[in-house]
Formats: structure tokens, sequence, C-alpha cells
């Protein structure tokens, strides 16, 4: 299993004290994504500071300039392992075997209906490791929470599995939100109704974004569409657009993107006023 880090946090990823793990790899390119690092399935190579010229054996910098395109075939990463080096690969690979231990270890920590988190970049993509997992923590009486994007086809497999489910909703048109991140979004809206009409809990989390999905129109389309649905054991977060990630995305070799992204408190109360009218479960967590 590829992880691109781990640790605890309360609440804030499921109910209680959680040990998290951010698992690597995506397959939609948000432009305002705070793990850009999360992006590249087998990692990304960040630059956190100059690099010096002998960091790479290969001939990839030079007078402190990293050249990703002769770095991008590079499977050793050598760099990597020089110590004092300013160069770090965002993830590093262990066995299942160990993060179960792992976890099994740190049951303690669950307090106040606590577990482990997968979230990510997208847990998803290692699919039968996740499920793996999973089952075994189920069978261990470990509470299990998974956030996604949910694009996998198979999700529905997980959730009897799964005690706290969390699904990123980014839009509600397939058009845009393909445009956006790279993705059409029907696998999620199916995925996010089959969720509402089968299981006893959902938190459905909206990042709002200016320009993209914070409008009173946007307000009102979401609402549509989660009214449409059961939504009797559902919950919605609304998470306002940060730059909390900003400075990775150079430290990863790309360009952020996002400019007048923030969403205004005026913009905010309104879109919230929306889904409170439409009787939709706000919460924050």
């Amino acid at each position: 299993m590829k992880i691109l880090q781990k640790g605890f946090n309360y609440s804030q990823d499921g109910p209680g004290n959680r040990l998290v793990y951010h698992l690597q790899g995506c397959n939609l390119h948000c432009p305002w994504c705070s793990n850009p690092e999360s992006m590249q399935e087998n990692g990304s190579l960040l630059v956190k500071g100059n690099p010096a010229d002998k960091s790479c054996p290969y001939g990839a910098i030079e007078n402190n300039f990293l050249n990703r395109q002769i770095c991008a075939n590079c499977l050793t990463k050598e760099c990597t392992y020089i110590p004092g080096s300013n160069l770090c690969l965002s993830c590093t690979v262990v066995d299942i075997d160990e993060v179960f231990n792992e976890i099994i270890r740190s049951s303690l920590m669950y307090f106040d209906g606590g577990g482990v988190t997968f979230t990510g970049g997208e847990p998803t993509l290692q699919f039968e490791s996740l499920q793996e997992l999973l089952i075994r923590l189920k069978k261990s009486n470990i509470n299990t929470a998974v956030e996604t994007n949910g694009t996998h086809i198979r999700l529905a497999d997980l959730y009897q599995f799964i005690d706290y489910l969390i699904i990123d909703c980014k839009h509600y048109r397939s058009d845009i939100h393909k445009r956006v991140t790279g993705v059409g979004n029907k696998i999620i809206l199916d995925n996010i109704r089959k969720a509402a009409e089968t299981r006893s809990q959902l938190l459905v989390r909206i990042p709002l974004i200016n320009h993209f999905n914070s409008s009173v129109k946007d307000a009102e389309e979401f609402a549509a569409f989660f009214g449409s649905m059961n939504t009797v054991n559902c919950s919605f977060e609304l998470l306002r657009y940060h730059e909390y990630g900003k400075d990775k995305w150079e430290q990863c070799g790309m360009i952020y993107e996002p400019r007048d992204a923030e969403v205004s408190d005026d913009a905010f109360d309104k879109f919230r006023n929306i889904f409170a009218a439409h009787n939709l479960n706000l919460v924050k967590t």
C-alpha cells in the first residue's frame, strides 16, 4: 500500500480520535487541491529549497535546477536517500500486514468511538488493498471511515465494511466537473444516491470555490439533486476554499492556477441558507 502520510486527528475525518492514512494517487486533478503531491500514482518528487547538483547521479540537476523530464523516468529516486537532500518522494510503500498491525496496536487511542480513516489522494485507487484492510478491520471490531471522491465504479462493494462514509461532491453538472477536474461526475452522483438509499450514515462534502460552484444558482442546483434522493441519513458539509496547499504545487513542479477563488461570507451564508431551506442537514466537523 502506498501511503502519502499518516497521523492522528480528532473528529475531522470521522467521529472520535482517529488514525488517518492518506493514500497515494488520485484520478482527479482539482486545481485547488491541498495535497497535489498525492496525484501521481507512484508518488511525486518534491523539491524543498535548492537541490544540490550532486544529488542526482543521472544529471537531472544542474545549477540547482531540477529537470523533471529527466527524472520522470527514474525508478530508483536515489536523490531522495542522500543525507541532507532537499528532494523527497511523497509516499512510502508499506505492506498491508504492517498497516493492519499498526492500526491494531493503536487501538487504545480510539476513544469516543474513534478508529481508522482512509483518505487521499483517492483511497479507492488502491481498491484491492483497501478492501482487504477494511474486511480485516471490520472483523477486529475497529471503527472504519473512508473519505473518497466517489468515482470508483465498485465503491458500493465497500459500503458494508465502512462505518463512516464521506463522499466529496464538487459539482452537479458532469461537463463542468470533467472540464475542471478531468473526470465526469455520473458515477459520483450514482454512488451518493446509492449510499443514501442503503446506508444509515453518509456525509457529503462540498468544497466551495468561487466562479466554480458557489453561486446562488449553484446552491439551488445542488439542493435540487440532493432533494431528489433520500437524505434522512445524510448530512452535508460546506468547505470554503483555502490556499493551504499552494506551496506544495511549486515543490511538485506544478503551476497553482486558482485566482479569486475565495468565497465571501455573504456568498457562503446564502449557500448555507438555501440548503437549510431545503431541509438538508448541515454539519461542521
